[in-house]
């Protein structure tokens, strides 16, 4: 087979970053260089050198996978206990860095294709920093984060790898396996979350962030927020679906179980949104295939005769979620954004108000209606009480208050753009399961996007490296580009 040259730094530079870690560390946290910390700090910086240098050796796709599984705790490592260290973006570079300077573990790995809908999702990234550099976003935390992992470059970035890093059936496997289990871990939390015992739900800052929250318990999981883990438990069981068509023995039965607690989890985060998301995107991934016609009624009976089940062994859930189908506040919350965020459109059409400017600009928008409350600004109180402002409610509208309708569109169709080009572009073979998976991903993702803000990172990075997956390349063959003459720090590894 086949193998591209390869960089492999020489142990000074393992010895430099370990220096480099430890020279930032004292600089941007001072104390974890004091007492105790004296002798644990540069111990477990030897020990993450020391994985590193481990890692680098291993294919992409172990590191790819990794970094998309821990997106599930983004923005909560202090939450954790790790001092705020991002390890899904820290593994994230990782990944890049393994692509683009050449690791021994990509050495089979084919080349990185760079389409037309990279180029317009960079335009769309441009137009973003543009858009915040002019509204002084940039600067703040939050508009660096959302223009990095909502918007977003690190979602763009990992699909532009993504269809190399997966090109072997191995590597697809890798990711295949990592889901099926994160969808098993996300749906135990929500059963331990919504029914108990809250002691086993882990971590233990979930717990700890519903007690924070008046109103209706919902399993929000890892990341604090029912429709991202809604969204999440439905990708998840979708992977699992897969699996359980693709795996024999144990690990099909596996796979089985990690799809019913992955969609037990999606129903328990009590999310209008997510309920129908999943609804219709079953539904409309049921009827394009002559399997899927087939088993869809079945199916969906199987599934509102669990749901009855689960309402009578459980009366206090079955409260719950008719609590929360009868909400009405929501829906009020959402029909004054709405108002809000269409004069905000209407004052500014092309450009916006700037990237991340909604809830700075928008309680001069808000009118009284005449049939029910002024709710929808502040989370739990009515306009003029001083708490953090509600973000808008429909994904779509605002980008167009804040990008313009410009924006927008850059937005909307690179996502559009690589979504479609997954699931209809011929690729190689082996890709169809993951393509009928990227339509039932993607339309959950769409269908809840018109009715939640916008959330954490997963499930953007997911379904663009999924789409990624599923456009796929060819792996890397004989008649491939073979390992060129390089300087003595770069070799080429032996076939294995």
């Amino acid at each position: 087979m086949a193998v591209r040259a390869v960089w492999r730094p020489p142990a000074y530079a393992w010895l430099l970053l370990g220096l480099a870690a430890l020279a930032l560390t004292a600089k941007l946290h001072p104390e974890k260089l004091e007492g105790h910390w004296r002798l644990v700090t540069p111990a477990l910086i030897l020990i993450g050198v020391l994985a590193l240098r481990r890692l680098w050796q291993l294919p992409p796709s172990y590191t790819m996978a990794a970094a998309v599984a821990l997106s599930v705790f983004s923005g909560a490592w202090y939450q954790i206990g790790l001092g705020g260290f991002p390890l899904d973006r820290l593994l994230a570079l990782v990944v890049l860095g393994q692509c683009f300077l050449a690791a021994p573990g990509a050495a089979r790995m084919p080349r990185i294709e760079v389409r037309g809908v990279h180029l317009l999702m960079g335009l769309t990234i441009l137009y973003a920093l543009g858009s915040a550099a002019v509204a002084h976003s940039l600067a703040t935390e939050r508009g660096t984060l959302a223009l990095v992992d909502q918007l977003g470059l690190m979602p763009y970035l990992l699909f532009l790898i993504a269809p190399s890093v997966f090109a072997s059936e191995r590597d697809r496997n890798v990711l295949l396996a990592v889901l099926v289990g994160l969808g098993a871990y996300l749906g135990i939390t929500a059963v331990f979350e919504m029914l108990g015992p809250h002691s086993l739900v882990f971590p233990s800052y979930i717990v700890e962030s519903d007690a924070a929250k008046p109103g209706i318990l919902r399993a929000g999981g890892p990341f604090q927020s029912a429709i991202a883990m809604g969204c999440a438990c439905f990708a998840c069981a979708v992977a699992a679906t897969i699996a359980f068509t693709r795996w024999r023995g144990r690990a099909r039965n596996l796979a089985f179980a990690a799809g019913v607690l992955a969609l037990l989890g999606c129903f328990l985060t009590l999310e209008r949104g997510v309920w129908l998301g999943a609804l219709i995107a079953i539904v409309c991934t049921g009827l394009i295939t002559r399997a899927g016609r087939r088993w869809l009624a079945p199916g969906l009976a199987l599934g509102v005769v669990a749901l009855g089940l689960l309402h009578i062994v459980s009366p206090a859930l079955s409260q719950r979620a008719s609590g929360r189908a009868a909400d009405q506040r929501s829906v009020w919350d959402r029909q004054n954004q709405l108002a809000a965020g269409a004069r905000m459109v209407e004052a500014k059409p092309l450009f916006g108000f700037g990237f991340n400017r909604y809830r700075e600009e928008a309680e001069e928008f808000f009118r009284q209606p005449a049939n029910y409350p002024m709710v929808g600004y502040y989370a739990n109180s009515l306009l003029g009480v001083e708490e953090e402002p509600e973000p808008l409610h429909n994904t779509y509208l605002s980008y167009a208050v804040e990008l313009g309708l410009l924006g927008t569109a850059l937005w909307l169709g690179s996502l559009i753009w690589a979504v479609l080009d997954g699931i209809l572009q011929a690729g190689p073979p082996g890709r169809r399961p993951w393509k009928l998976g990227l339509v039932a991903v993607a339309i959950c993702f769409l269908v809840v996007s018109f009715v939640n803000p916008h959330e954490p990172p997963f499930a953007l990075l997911l379904l663009l490296v999924w789409a990624g997956v599923a456009r796929g390349r060819p792996p890397l063959t004989a008649h491939a580009r073979e390992p060129t003459a390089a300087s003595p720090a770069v070799t080429a590894p032996a076939p294995a």
